[in-house]
């Protein structure tokens, strides 16, 4: 049986897209970085689909779209034609959640508008798909190109198999980085409670106070001079290092520490 010569070019296409997609499956297990992830699949996107010759990603926050990623600088003009005029390829894939295919006079017809502004930068076709992550996070994979009649269903198709796997490495990416963000923040809270322990405790030796009163008192200090507990704890833990206690007046030496802590306090601490 005889295949067509369009028949091998949407086999390498497929193949293409195939190759890719592999490639993002793989990285899936590593992913940390959505800065990264996002500009892999902007430089992929390109890579796969030949009639592409840019891509972007178009992300809305509070409303407000943006380009967050481009494999040109040539293309920040089109996005920004579109967010300036309320229309355009990348919106209507934002708005109606569903692929969209520009060609020919398409453009022209369909967002006028947009087509005048954007009409210097010599693009004459474009194929966005949605970028669905999570409700806080939404927008668009954007492809572009000067020719007349660059994307076919061919491209379509790819695009969609593409975007799919996209948008899972983009969801993994944004949550190992959340996650990654609630490990640094227990562990500066596991660590600023365990300055605040050492240093009630040193409190209660060095005064002969209860538990309760020791954090009292560096409650005291802190609303008193507007320090952290935590910044006023980590203070007096390196005023005791520096300062060994070690005759009689061990006591009167340690209170004037609690008393002055926040002075020696840098200027840079929160």
């Amino acid at each position: 049986m005889l295949t067509s010569s369009s028949d091998n070019g949407a086999d390498d296409l497929l193949g293409s897209v195939a190759d890719t997609v592999t490639a993002l499956a793989d990285m899936l297990s590593t992913i940390t970085d959505v800065d990264a992830t996002v500009e892999r699949i902007c430089s992929d996107a390109v890579d796969s689909i030949d009639d592409a010759e840019a891509a972007a990603v178009t992300v809305v926050r509070d409303g407000m779209p943006a380009t967050i990623c481009s494999t040109s600088d040539a293309v920040i003009a089109v996005d920004d034609a579109q967010y300036e005029t309320g229309e355009g390829p990348c919106l209507d894939a934002i708005a109606t959640q569903s692929l969209v295919v520009s060609n020919g006079t398409t453009p022209a017809d369909r967002w006028p508008a947009f087509t005048r502004r954007a009409a210097g930068s010599g693009y004459q076709s474009f194929l966005s798909a949605p970028l669905a992550i999570d409700a806080d996070y939404s927008g668009a994979l954007n492809l572009y190109s000067r020719q007349l009649d660059a994307f076919s269903t061919v491209d379509a198709a790819a695009m969609r198999i593409y975007v799919s796997v996209a948008v899972t490495a983009l969801g993994a990416a944004r949550r190992a980085a959340a996650a990654q963000a609630q490990v640094a923040r227990l562990l500066g809270a596991m660590q600023s409670r365990a300055s605040i322990e050492q240093v009630k405790g040193i409190v209660m030796v060095m005064l002969n106070v209860t538990d309760e009163k020791a954090f009292d008192l560096i409650k005291w200090r802190s609303q008193e001079t507007n320090t952290a507990v935590r910044v006023l704890c980590r203070q007096l833990l390196a005023d005791v290092a520096a300062n060994p206690l070690m005759d009689q007046s061990v006591s009167a030496e340690f209170a004037k520490l609690l008393m002055t802590a926040h002075e020696r306090v840098g200027g840079d601490e929160v």
